[in-house]
C-alpha cells in the first residue's frame, strides 16, 4: 500500500512553502490570552497507519485528509504490552506503565490471591484530567480506560462503565453522579439502532448465516463478531453524550473521548477477505515454519483494506462531526494506539503466544490554533499527548513524565513568547494504586475474552 506518511508530507510541505507558513485558521500570539489553547483529544483505538495510507490515496477519508493538509502529522511510536488499557493510560498520564501502575487488563488483588479487573483506582499518578482540574481548567472525559470509578473534576467524567450502566446496577459511572440519569433520559441508542447504523455504513451486521460465510469461521471469531456491534453502541453511546454535554454545558477547557469500533472490528473483519485470496496465502503457510513474506503480507494488507473501507469511512464521517463541534480556539490531537499486523494468519497487535508480532505503531495528528500546517512530527510517541496538552493550555510538563512537548508542530512565535515549562511533578503522592471491583467486571470479563484481549 502507498504510504502517505511520506509522499503525503512532501506535498503538503511545498503548498505551506507556497502559501507562506501556519493553518490558515491560526490565531495570532502577541498576547498572554491569545498563547493558551482549548484541547480536545479524539482516540481511535487500533486506527493503522498503513491502511489510513491506503485510504487516504484512494480520497476516502476528507476530514483525516483535513487534518494532514492543515496540521502535523506522523506515525506514532508505541511499546509493549500493546494492550489498549496500559496504552491509553499511557496517554493520559504521559508516563510507562511502570509508573502509572496500569500493567496489564488484570491485576492481582489486594489479598494477592486471585485477578481483578484494573480500574481507575489502580493508576498511582495523576491524569490529565486531574492535572487540569487542579490548574481551575474544566475538563469533559468519556470512555477512557480506566475511568471508573469516575473521579471528582472540575466537569464532568462519563467513565468506560457508563454504557453498562444503562442496563446493570452500578453507581459512580459519572461525575457529577446524576449525569448518569440525566444521559439515560435522553433515550441513547441500543443495539437495534447500532444494527441500522452498521447496516447503513456498509458495515457487517451479525447473523449466523454471515458468520457461517465467513472464511473458516470460528468459535471465537463468531463471538468477536457479535460483541464487536456491543463496542460500536458503546461508541454512539460515547458520541451522543459529548454531545450533550457540549450543547448543555459549553466545550471544557480539556476534552478527551474514546472510540474503539476500529480495533475491534479490524481483529475479525479478516475473515471476509475474498475466499481465493484468503485460501491461496492459508494453502501457503500450512508448512511447518512457513515464512510470512513480505509478498504474502502485502497481498493480505491490499484484500483487508477492501474489506475494511467501511469501517475507516464511517470513523472518517465521526471526526468531522467532531471537528465541527469544537470551537474556534481548540487544538486537536487525534490519534491511535498502535495499528495491526498480518501474523500468524490473522491480523494483530499482541503477542497470543506464538510469538512475531511486533510493536505496530499507530497515529497522531494535531490541528488548529497554533499548529504549523504540513510538518512531520519528529518520532512522536503515546507519552507525548499529556505534555503537548498541558503546554496548549498554559500549564507545565512534569519532569517525572516520559514524553515530551511537540515544539516542532508548533507557531514558533508561541514557544518564543511562552517556552514550555517544567515542574518536578503533578502527583502529590496521595495515589497508592490499589484495585477496586465493580458488580460489572465479570461482564467486561466476557467482553474481553471474546475479543481475544484476554483467555
Amino acid at each position: 500500500m502507498m504510504r502517505l506518511w511520506v509522499l503525503g508530507t512532501a506535498l503538503v510541505l511545498t503548498l505551506v512553502v507556497l502559501l507562506g507558513g501556519t493553518t490558515p485558521h491560526a490565531p495570532g500570539v502577541d498576547d498572554a490570552d491569545a498563547s493558551t489553547y482549548k484541547v480536545a483529544i479524539f482516540g481511535f483505538d487500533g486506527m493503522d497507519p498503513e491502511f489510513l495510507d491506503y485510504f487516504l490515496s484512494q480520497g476516502k477519508l476528507p476530514n483525516f485528509q483535513k487534518l494532514i493538509d492543515e496540521g502535523a502529522f506522523s506515525a506514532c511510536q508505541t511499546f509493549k504490552p500493546t494492550k489498549s488499557v496500559v496504552l491509553w493510560t499511557s496517554v493520559a498520564t504521559g508516563k510507562r506503565m511502570e509508573k502509572h501502575g496500569i500493567v496489564d487488563w488484570q491485576l492481582l488483588s489486594e489479598d494477592g490471591q486471585r485477578k481483578v479487573l484494573a480500574s481507575g483506582q489502580s493508576r498511582r499518578t495523576e491524569a490529565f484530567w486531574n492535572i487540569a482540574t487542579t490548574a481551575n481548567r474544566s475538563v469533559q472525559i468519556l470512555n477512557w480506560w480506566a475511568t471508573w470509578p469516575a473521579e471528582e473534576v472540575l466537569g464532568e467524567i462519563v467513565s468506560n462503565h457508563f454504557p453498562r450502566a444503562l442496563h446493570e446496577d452500578v453507581a459512580e459511572v459519572t461525575y457529577p453522579e446524576e449525569l448518569a440519569e440525566e444521559l439515560a433520559a435522553l433515550g441513547l441508542p441500543g443495539r437495534e439502532a447500532a444494527n441500522a447504523e452498521l447496516a447503513a455504513a456498509g458495515m457487517p451486521v451479525f447473523s449466523r448465516e454471515l458468520a457461517d460465510s465467513a472464511f473458516m469461521p470460528s468459535t471465537n471469531f463468531r463471538a468477536r463478531f457479535q460483541t464487536a456491534a456491543g463496542i460500536f453502541n458503546d461508541d454512539m453511546i460515547t458520541e451522543r453524550s459529548l454531545n450533550h454535554l457540549l450543547e448543555t454545558r459549553g466545550q471544557a477547557d480539556l476534552v478527551a473521548a474514546l472510540f474503539r469500533t476500529t480495533d475491534v472490528y479490524t481483529h475479525f473483519m479478516w475473515r471476509f477477505i475474498e475466499r481465493p485470496v484468503a485460501q491461496r496465502v492459508w494453502d501457503e503457510l500450512r508448512g511447518e515454519g512457513a515464512p510470512v513474506t513480505e509478498a504474502i503480507s502485502r497481498m493480505m494488507d491490499e484484500a483487508y483494506a477492501r474489506v475494511l473501507e467501511p469501517v475507516y469511512v464511517h470513523e472518517d464521517a465521526r471526526l468531522g462531526r467532531l471537528m465541527e463541534r469544537m470551537e474556534s480556539d481548540t487544538v486537536l490531537i487525534v490519534l491511535s494506539d498502535h495499528g495491526f499486523q498480518f501474523r500468524n494468519y490473522g491480523f494483530n497487535h499482541y503477542d497470543d503466544g506464538r510469538g512475531g508480532v511486533r510493536e505496530t505503531p499507530g497515529v497522531i495528528f494535531l490541528w488548529g490554533g497554533p499548529v504549523r500546517a504540513g510538518v512531520r512530527l519528529e518520532t512522536p510517541s503515546l507519552f507525548d499527548v499529556a505534555p503537548t496538552a498541558l503546554y496548549l493550555m498554559g500549564l507545565p510538563q512534569g519532569r517525572d513524565m516520559d514524553g515530551r512537548v511537540l515544539t516542532e508542530a508548533l507557531d514558533r512565535k508561541l514557544l518564543a513568547f511562552r517556552p514550555v515549562g517544567f515542574i518536578a511533578s503533578h502527583d502529590t503522592g496521595t495515589r497508592e494504586g490499589g484495585t477496586r471491583e465493580s458488580p460489572v467486571d465479570e461482564e467486561v470479563l466476557r467482553e474481553l475474552r471474546a475479543l481475544g484481549y484476554i483467555y
